[in-house]
């Protein structure tokens, strides 16, 4: 029952990251096909996220009784979920500017 009641409470982290992290991407210098991918990308972890949210409420309102089956099914959702989302992360880090110190250093001085 503890994976169904934290499936419920880091569903909705998970989706307000995504729109926050959509809300603030600058991607308007990105290639069309790449931003279609990014919003299918956004489109699955949406589903995913809500596969695993609509089951964990229907096992913890005990309208389902938890099975094999809905353990697989929340542990899949949420793995793809956060896999996608770690990609997107990471897509950030490599797309930040290079820190440069030289810059930094003579400004100081």
């Amino acid at each position: 029952m503890l994976l169904y009641e934290t499936a419920m409470q880091v569903v909705p982290l998970m989706l307000i990251a995504l729109f926050l992290d959509r809300r603030s991407s600058g991607e308007r210098d990105i290639p069309a096909r790449a931003r279609k991918w990014y919003r299918m990308q956004d489109r699955i972890i949406t589903c995913l996220c809500a596969v695993a949210f609509v089951v964990s409420l229907f096992v913890v309102a005990e309208v389902l009784d938890p099975s094999q089956l809905f353990t697989a099914v929340i542990i899949a959702a949420l793995a793809g979920s956060l896999g996608l989302l770690f990609a997107q992360i990471w897509r950030r880090f490599d797309g930040l500017p290079p820190a440069d110190d030289a810059s930094e250093e003579g400004s100081a001085a």
